[in-house]
This record gives C-alpha cells, sequence and structure tokens, in this order.
C-alpha cells in the first residue's frame, strides 16, 4: 500500500511530494476506506503544496483533493451499504488522494454510476460541480440567455459550455489562442472572441445588441473584467471563480453603481460546505449521468502510477498541456 505525502512547504512539488510505501489505515467510526482508482492533479493541488491556497498544510501532509474509488471497507456507523460501490470523493485537503487506498468519512463520498469512465469521474468533484453552480447559483437562467466567460477553454470553461448548450443557454466565450478558439468551438461555444485590444467593442460587436445576463471571470484582470461587463445587463452579475494573473477583479464605477452589476465569487470548498448534503448528492448524480452519456468530458492528456509521481507533476505544471495528467491504479492499465 503506497501513497504521496507532502514532506515541505513552498518547494518544487517534484522535489516536496514523498513517495510512502508503508502506510498503515485503520477505519474509524463513520468512516469508509475507500482504493483509488484515479485522482487528478489540479492546480490546487500545486497551490496546496506551495502553502499558497486557502488550505495550509501541515506537513508531512496527505496530498491530492479528488478523486473516484471503490469502497473496500466501512467502519462502525458508515453505510454498510457502501461496501463494493463506485464513489466519488470530495475535495477536503485533508485525506489525500494520490493513493492507493484512502480513509475518509462516509460524508465526504457519494455513490456514482458503474457505467462510466472513471477517469472522468475522477475529475467529477471539482470542475463540473464548480461549472453547475456558476450556472445554476447567481442568476436563474432560462433557454435562450447568453452568459460570458473568459478562460472558456480551461476544465471549469469547458464544463460550463457543456453544461450551457445542455440547457439552450447561449455562451460567448473569450479565450488567448486561435487554437483555443478552434477547440471551444468543437465543444459547442455560441460566438467565440479572442482576447485582444478593443475587446469590449469587439464583444459588444459579436452580441448584436444582446446582453449577457452573466459573465463568468477566471483571469482576475480588471482591465479585461472592465471590457466584459459593457456587455452585462443591468442588474446582471460577474462571477469570479479564479484568477490567473494573480490580480484581485474590480467593476468600474459606474457599472457597479449606476448600472447595479454586482461582483460576486464561487469557491468550491465553500459551496461543499454550506450546500445540504442531500442537494450534493442530487447534483453529483445528475453530473455523474451526464459523463456516462458523454454529455460531459475533459480531455485527459497523460496518467501516471505513484511511483512516476515526479514525472506526473511535472507534466500537470507545463504551461500548454492539451488534457488533465491523472494518477491511476495500475490495474488500470492506462
Amino acid at each position: 500500500m503506497s501513497h504521496l505525502f507532502l514532506t515541505a512547504v513552498g518547494g518544487d512539488p517534484t522535489e516536496t511530494v514523498q513517495l510512502d510505501e508503508n502506510s498503515q489505515l485503520s477505519v474509524g467510526d463513520g468512516e469508509v476506506l475507500v482504493a483509488v482508482e484515479a485522482a487528478p492533479i489540479n492546480p490546487a493541488d500545486m497551490l496546496f503544496a506551495l502553502g499558497w491556497f486557502s488550505v495550509y498544510p501541515q506537513v508531512p501532509s496527505p496530498i491530492g483533493a479528488e478523486g473516484v474509488g471503490r469502497v473496500v471497507q466501512a467502519g462502525p456507523g458508515a453505510d454498510q451499504a457502501l461496501v463494493g460501490r463506485r464513489v466519488v470523493i470530495l475535495p477536503t485537503f485533508v485525506h489525500g488522494t494520490w493513493a492507493d487506498q484512502v480513509v475518509v468519512p462516509a460524508q465526504n463520498v457519494i455513490p456514482v454510476t458503474e457505467n462510466a469512465d472513471p477517469l472522468q469521474l475522477a475529475m467529477l468533484p471539482v470542475n463540473p460541480a464548480t461549472a453547475y453552480a456558476l450556472i445554476n447559483d447567481y442568476v436563474t437562467l432560462r433557454p435562450g440567455d447568453w452568459i460570458g466567460l473568459n478562460l472558456a477553454n480551461s476544465a471549469v470553461g469547458q464544463q460550463v459550455i457543456a453544461l450551457a448548450k445542455q440547457a439552450g443557454v447561449k455562451t460567448l466565450a473569450v479565450v488567448r489562442r486561435e487554437d483555443a478558439a478552434q477547440q471551444v468551438r468543437e465543444l459547442g461555444a455560441d460566438l467565440v472572441v479572442l482576447d485582444g485590444d478593443n475587446l469590449g467593442n469587439r464583444v459588444a460587436e459579436a452580441l448584436d445588441g444582446t446582453q449577457l445576463r452573466l459573465l463568468l471571470e477566471g483571469t482576475g484582470s480588471p482591465e479585461q473584467v472592465a471590457e466584459l461587463v459593457r456587455s452585462v445587463e443591468a442588474g446582471g452579475s460577474v462571477v469570479t471563480f479564479a484568477s490567473v494573473t494573480g490580480q484581485s477583479p474590480a467593476l468600474p464605477l459606474g457599472d457597479l453603481i449606476y448600472r447595479g452589476v454586482s461582483l460576486r465569487a464561487f469557491f468550491v470548498l465553500n459551496w461543499l460546505r454550506d450546500t445540504p448534503r442531500a442537494e450534493l448528492v442530487r447534483i453529483y448524480t445528475e453530473l455523474a449521468e451526464l459523463v456516462e452519456r458523454g454529455v460531459l468530458r475533459t480531455a485527459v492528456e497523460a496518467t501516471y502510477p505513484l511511483r512516476k509521481h515526479r514525472e506526473a507533476i511535472g507534466h500537470a505544471a507545463r504551461q500548454e498541456r492539451g488534457g488533465k495528467v491523472l494518477f491511476v491504479a495500475e490495474q488500470l492499465g492506462r
């Protein structure tokens, strides 16, 4: 039995994340033991390893936020019917899913379909759930409504486009490169605009008089937000879900005060904390079924066993990738 754990904070994750092959796991009251099938390497995992995330590790610390696996043991107080079920592991940054096996509270796993690709299910807890919340929790959207999003070719952006299309909601996608523009067109974005000079005017021209009910913002750039918010309707919302620039987004005073556009934020750990368990089960069951049907799908570039963790983490850190990098159980043979 082996797992990966963080031995230091602030250094190169390929050096600070180590492999432990002698872990002894015990299943306590209300807990389950999960044999992990697959677990992705996310940017949040890298930030956690660097000590830059909202959850600060107390080293040595298990690492890996989300994943999928099969329950092999349930402790006292846990539902024994979970044994043998495939489950997604909700992110807490406490348990560490980069492992052969992991013990987690039963409340932090949700049973899912047996008929979907486990790699896709492993990526379900964070990005598809984020996309679901972004288009459901802030504005009531109806078929034919328009939303805008930047970082449209990101994992979250891809899921937003897919879920919006499923709901009949139109999407205007902003990306930085032509190859990314082609990618989001193929995913079903209705309008695609390249970032750059005169962005606000080009977005308004593309929309041809239509306005956005919702803008999903992931750059953190006040300059880009100022350009895009011009096409958000009065009383509409801008929701920030990331900041690739490290900046804090801001609304121009006129849009904030005179037009009543609101700036709000989403963070998946807060959402998981505040959403009732029954609602989480409903949402993740629905999302897993969409994965099974092929409606939700994230590109996978590479998979690695735990013993190749340095290569895996280095690969995941590359700026130009065509998909996600995951750890997988040896028996998946990917």
